[in-house]
């Protein structure tokens, strides 16, 4: 794919340019700037972090906004989405970022919210849109091995196991196995 294509192919998935999602039980928007308070704290939560490799503890306001700051600037492609309760404070993140040509869906819950089937439903919709989008795109992702829930929502909605691979986790400070997935429009199964 030349540089053109490759941009004309990227700018349908923006964070610029992104939509708001509504579900049955969600509102998924644009993170903003007024989400930084929000995510701070549901990332400072070790039961949460310790599960997003990347994620450092303790995790502080400056993280979230450096973060954010990615994704207003343009160094992040894709999009990201705060997750809500009827537009209420955001309750998690989900998002599909570009790395290296390859879409990525990652995302968050703070645990007041875990079991209630609310990532199950946002990571339906933001596939459903992005397989909307990007037709004959395969979309990435992946779970801490020991994730049980994180993994079961993406094999509800259609992601398969393509192996797994030692990664660096900053919260535990030690490296875990993250088992990696795909989905492809072919097997995805909205819910």
């Amino acid at each position: 794919m030349n540089a053109i294509a490759r941009e004309l192919h990227i700018a349908r998935i923006s964070f610029a340019r992104q939509p708001e999602i509504r579900t049955q039980s969600l509102i998924l928007r644009p993170v903003t700037a007024a989400d930084v308070e929000a995510i701070a704290l549901g990332l400072n939560d070790h039961q949460v972090a310790k599960m997003l490799p990347p994620v450092p503890q303790p995790y502080y306001r400056e993280d979230a906004e450096e973060w954010l700051g990615r994704w207003q600037t343009g160094e992040a492609e894709g999009w990201c989405f705060a997750i809500t309760r009827d537009g209420g404070p955001l309750i998690g993140v989900i998002s599909i970022e570009n790395r290296e040509g390859e879409w990525h869906l990652g995302y968050w819950l703070a645990r007041p919210h875990w079991g209630q089937g609310l990532m199950s439903e946002a990571a339906s919709a933001v596939g459903e849109r992005f397989f909307g989008a990007m037709l004959a795109e395969t979309l990435h992702s992946g779970a801490v091995a020991d994730n049980a829930a994180s993994l079961a929502i993406q094999e509800k909605i259609g992601f398969a196991v393509t192996g797994c691979r030692q990664v660096w986790c900053a919260s535990r400070s030690e490296t875990v196995t993250v088992i990696t997935t795909e989905l492809t429009f072919g097997s995805y199964m909205p819910l």
